[in-house]
C-alpha cells in the first residue's frame, strides 16, 4: 500500500505545471539577433506553406527548385545546378535520382567531355514545370500578400543589399 501511495505522489508531481518566469525584455540582448530570429521564423513559415502547396504536385521544394533551374536554363551540368541552388553535388544527386525515378528529368553525358553530366527535363518534366510555375507564383504571392507593392520593393532592396554585403569569417 505504501508503494502505491508513492506512485501516486510521483505521478501527481510529474503532471504538475510549474510556473515559468516571463521577462518583458527580449530574450536576446542584441536587436540584430532578434531580427535574425524574425527572419528565420518567416523563412520557416513560408517554406512550410510552399512545401504544402508543392506537395499537391508531388514535389518537394528542392525537387521544384531543380525543375525550375533546369526548366529555365534548358538543362545544366550538375555543378552549375548545385552552384545556383547553393547545394553540394552529393545532395543534388539524391534530388535528381528521385526526379529521375518520377521520369521528370534525365541525365545526359556531355558530348565533348564525358566527365560532365547534364540534367535535362523530360517531356513529362517540362509539362509539370509549366504547371508548377503558376502554383509557385500564387503561393509566393500569398506569402508576401501582407506587404503592399512599395513595402515589397523596399524589402527587395534591403535583401539585395544584405546578399551583396561581404560576410566576414
Amino acid at each position: 500500500m505504501k508503494s502505491r501511495k508513492l506512485d501516486l505522489i510521483f505521478a501527481y508531481a510529474a503532471n504538475r505545471v510549474m510556473p515559468v518566469a516571463v521577462f518583458k525584455r527580449p530574450f536576446f540582448s542584441s536587436y540584430t539577433t532578434s531580427l535574425w530570429i524574425r527572419f528565420l521564423r518567416f523563412n520557416l513559415l513560408s517554406h512550410k506553406k510552399l512545401e504544402d502547396d508543392l506537395d499537391k504536385l508531388g514535389l518537394t521544394p528542392p525537387q521544384f527548385y531543380v525543375l525550375a533551374t533546369i526548366g529555365y536554363a534548358g538543362g545544366l551540368p550538375f555543378g552549375e545546378i548545385g552552384a545556383k541552388m547553393m547545394v553540394t553535388v552529393s545532395n543534388l544527386t539524391g534530388i535528381v535520382d528521385r526526379l529521375e525515378e518520377k521520369k521528370l528529368v534525365s541525365r545526359k553525358r556531355d558530348e565533348n567531355d564525358r566527365r560532365v553530366v547534364h540534367v535535362v527535363l523530360t517531356e513529362r518534366g517540362a509539362k509539370l514545370y509549366k504547371n508548377a510555375i503558376p502554383l509557385f507564383e500564387k503561393s509566393i504571392a500569398q506569402i508576401f500578400s501582407s506587404l503592399d507593392k512599395s513595402a515589397q520593393k523596399e524589402l527587395s532592396v534591403l535583401l539585395r543589399k544584405l546578399n551583396s554585403a561581404p560576410v566576414t569569417k
